[in-house]
């Protein structure tokens, strides 16, 4: 009984308490999808079972967070009242995970070799763009939907300049549209939409 009010607790802080039936569908299918496509991408191009293991861990915080940060519920629970900036630079700077598929990358066979920069290169940048970026967005509220979706395209941009991931072809697809279209900057919300009724 704890187990699940707690669960119900962790889902929620998660979804926002204003999701709809749609909205826990659609995040639970999307996570699913995440777990099942990354680890099979990630075999398929030569990754081990260990990393195909945390390929499937980082999809599925990242393919269910691009769906539901993109939500109305999930925006409005973000940009409610209490939550200021610094709960957003938080949520950002925990999103490490260009250095964990920088490392999945370099235990490839030739895997270093195949990167058009080097993978500690590889992760610093993609962590930095993002994190700046999320600061940019926070700092300029009126900009916020345009900067969210310019900044987001910034970051595929960036993505295929440095080169996609080799085990995770799919990473900046789900980490910059999750992180700034979605968290940073609720980018498919109007200021209507997200004000507390």
């Amino acid at each position: 009984m704890v187990a699940r009010v707690a669960l119900r607790w962790v889902w929620g802080e998660f979804v926002g308490p204003e999701a709809t039936r749609a909205n826990h569908v659609l995040t639970a299918l999307t996570t699913v999808a995440g777990a099942v496509a990354a680890p099979a991408v990630a075999r398929a191009r030569g990754a081990g079972p260990k990393s195909a293991a945390i390929a499937c861990l980082l999809a599925v915080d990242l393919s269910g967070g691009v769906y539901v940060n993109n939500t109305r519920a999930c925006a409005r629970w973000y940009e409610r009242r209490g939550q200021g900036n610094a709960a957003h630079y938080a949520f950002a700077a925990l999103h490490v995970h260009p250095a964990v598929v920088a490392r999945l990358d370099a235990g490839l066979p030739g895997g270093s070799a195949r990167r058009r920069v080097h993978p500690a290169v590889w992760a610093v940048s993609q962590y930095t763009y993002m994190a700046a970026a999320t600061v940019a967005i926070r700092r300029a509220p009126a900009r916020r939907r345009t900067l969210g979706v310019a900044l987001t395209a910034g970051g595929l941009v960036l993505d295929g300049l440095l080169g996609p991931s080799r085990t995770a072809p799919w990473f900046a697809w789900t980490y910059y549209p999750k992180l700034l279209l979605g968290h940073a900057g609720a980018s498919l919300w109007s200021d209507d939409e997200l004000a507390p009724h």
